[in-house]
């Protein structure tokens, strides 16, 4: 029986753009603290790993209705915060001419894809994510949602994140959201986004 882990982190810092305290708290705790909540509730219903976490947000009726508001919302935790990190890097990356020409073609440029992005995400009520996701015609699409909702509740695929919790920057930032989503913007791995997204379409 496999159980669902969270994903090795391959740098050791993000500085300057996301403080070490910060991705400490955040990894270490908020992101385990998730991961384990679930593995604890899925044991507790004798579930057996047999399928993905994906696949288990997109089939949640296998599951007893009386349980399934907690699994959501530690599964939908589990997951966005493993897209965010796994979303991130230390070193200079450059976005694949594929990905840049479907963000082209529904965005417009990069620069207006970043400004609509970082626009959603502060209009963001309370505690969520942002995401750039996948709907069903393969149409890229930017969207949000609250707290540990996951677009895989919705029929979308997940393709990047911003988590945009306080926790995952207000050590840093404070109260300048507008601050940390402009900066971010400059360690996220698109080259793993892209990853996602061919896997994503096939």
């Amino acid at each position: 029986m496999k159980e669902y882990e969270r994903i090795k982190l391959n740098y050791n810092s993000l500085e300057p753009v996301i403080d070490d305290k910060t991705l400490n708290l955040h990894y270490n705790i908020h992101y385990r603290k998730y991961t384990d909540e679930l593995n604890k509730l899925l044991k507790e219903n004798n579930y057996n790993y047999e399928h993905t976490p994906e696949y288990l947000a997109k089939h949640i009726d296998i599951i007893p209705i009386k349980e399934r508001n907690e699994i959501l919302y530690n599964l939908g935790g589990y997951l966005n915060h493993t897209l965010y990190f796994y979303n991130l890097t230390n070193k200079k990356t450059e976005i694949p001419i594929p990905l840049l020409d479907e963000i082209n073609k529904y965005f417009g440029s990069f620069s207006e894809f970043k400004q609509e992005f970082i626009s959603m995400a502060k209009e963001l009520k309370g505690s969520g994510y942002t995401f750039l996701v996948l709907d069903k015609n393969n149409k890229l699409r930017i969207i949000n949602m609250s707290n540990q909702d996951t677009p895989y509740y919705y029929g979308f695929i997940p393709i990047m994140t911003i988590d945009v919790w306080e926790h995952s920057y207000y050590l840093k930032y404070t109260y300048n959201r507008q601050e940390y989503l402009n900066n971010i913007f400059n360690i996220i791995d698109f080259t793993k986004v892209y990853q996602i997204y061919l896997n994503s379409i096939k």
